[in-house]
């Protein structure tokens, strides 16, 4: 119990620490617009595959449908973080941008441990799993000039900054029963952002400045729920062989309706007048609003999954995700959001996960590509991106159980039809550690 202790507070504090540790590190111009940019729900085990819909596996936590938590066989605690290069182009340069942080924290623990029904000897029809997670929502952050000259006036130099994101806690709990699964997940929804905008007028003698500071700070409630059922393709033989997998085609769907948050922040605009003769500034304040509070509104989003899983050897389904971005609204900083989907085609094959002379049979290899919308635009024009991802799973012993990295690289394009485009490579790893000693009922004779 003394170690089981520690994890919990080594728990505790990395969720505690992971918002101080895990500020975004990027420069993406695209962030200017809405919460900033999407964070990828799926986790790296998932995220190889394109598919989160209908996919589980009883060793991993998919967040994205909390249904799976029904199908948890032991302690999950997985752990993920990122590396991404973006190259950035417009009609007349490019730059090349590094970036990386943390990306995810999370724990699942099935509530029913599989092993008291091994020696019990009970076949057991249902199953319960519970789900801690911590992970950003959207990021913020960007740090981008212009300069544009006029006659008369001479060059204008338009700066802006943002910085800050967003982040939820999860809670979630699914339950099975036979072939069927249902789970929730709730959580709360909270960050602050800060955005920076100055006009500068360096040509001109005794020049000005204005300067637009907008910040505020979210926080509410969110949930999703979804369903996943398993049609059975191979009863016959299951009867016949009692050792052979199952072939099934797997069907999920989740979703959530609109939910509310709550906001407040401070809206400055100055004007600076610099004495070219003096270091003195003269500052008026044209706008000052601090205590500035209001509403918001997130989306509805839903999406769902077809998959068909070959006796955990060949998996292979298509995703479908969509998000109803024209419903937000934010008092504060108000943006004309558009609806976005995604959809992704994908699999994964694992030549003999019960291999004992060839460690690369049990090895995980998937791929997936993608295209989706987002909801930011610019005039007519709504961002898109495609990719392709390709991973595998690195299975480890570790204290004697079977745990595993994975690995994820991620080829995409964003922004082809915009202004500035994006052409990032994007590494991902996690670290899932398994246990199946919890809940287990101690006998003594």
């Amino acid at each position: 119990m003394n170690n089981k202790k520690s994890i919990f507070l080594s728990i505790i504090f990395i969720f505690t620490t992971l918002i101080v540790v895990a500020q975004p590190k990027d420069n993406s111009p695209y962030s200017r617009y809405g919460l900033g940019d999407p964070v990828d729900n799926n986790f790296v085990y998932f995220r190889t595959t394109g598919l989160s819909g209908a996919f589980y596996n009883p060793y991993q936590i998919n967040v994205v449908n909390p249904a799976s938590n029904g199908y948890l066989r032991a302690t999950v605690f997985d752990i993920g973080l990122y590396a991404k290069y973006a190259g950035l182009k417009t009609n007349s340069n490019s730059t090349g941008i590094y970036s990386g942080n943390l990306e995810y924290i999370s724990l699942g623990i099935p509530l029913i441990n599989p092993i008291n029904d091994l020696l019990e000897k009970k076949v057991r029809k249902y199953d319960i799993g519970l789900t801690f997670t911590l992970m950003p929502a959207s990021i913020v952050g960007y740090d981008v000039s212009s300069d544009e000259e006029r006659e008369g006036i001479g060059i204008i130099r338009r700066t802006y900054k943002g910085t800050g994101g967003t982040y939820k806690f999860m809670t979630g709990l699914g339950g099975r029963y036979n072939n069927f699964s249902f789970g929730f997940n709730v959580g709360y929804f909270f960050g602050k952002i800060n955005y920076d905008r100055e006009i500068l007028f360096p040509g001109l003698n005794n020049p000005y400045s204005n300067n637009y500071h907008t910040d505020f700070s979210v926080n509410g409630f969110i949930y999703n729920v979804g369903t996943i059922y398993n049609v059975v393709l191979n009863k016959k033989e299951l009867k016949e062989k009692e050792n052979t997998g199952v072939k099934k085609l797997i069907f999920g769907i989740y979703g959530n309706t609109k939910t509310n948050f709550k906001t407040k922040g401070t809206v400055v605009n100055t004007s600076t007048i610099y004495d070219v003769n003096s270091p003195s500034t003269t500052t008026d304040t044209v706008y000052s609003d601090k205590n500035k509070s209001g509403t918001g509104t997130l989306p509805v989003n839903f999406g769902g999954s077809i998959i068909y899983n070959d006796k955990d050897k060949y998996i292979f389904g298509v995703d479908f995700s969509k998000s109803l971005w024209n419903q937000y609204t934010n008092d504060i900083k108000p943006d004309n959001l558009k609806d976005s989907y995604k959809i992704s085609i994908g699999g994964q094959y694992t030549p003999d996960i019960n291999s004992y002379t060839n460690y690369f049979k049990r090895v995980n290899y998937g791929m997936g590509i993608y295209y989706q919308t987002d909801p930011r635009s610019e005039g007519d024009n709504q961002f898109e991106e495609k990719g392709i991802h390709f991973g595998m799973g690195l299975p480890f012993v570790f204290k004697r159980k079977i745990s595993r990295i994975n690995l994820d690289l991620n080829f995409g394009n964003r922004g082809s039809n915009l202004s500035i485009s994006e052409n990032f490579v994007k590494f991902s790893l996690s670290v899932t550690f398994n246990d199946t000693e919890w809940f287990v009922k101690r006998k003594y004779y």
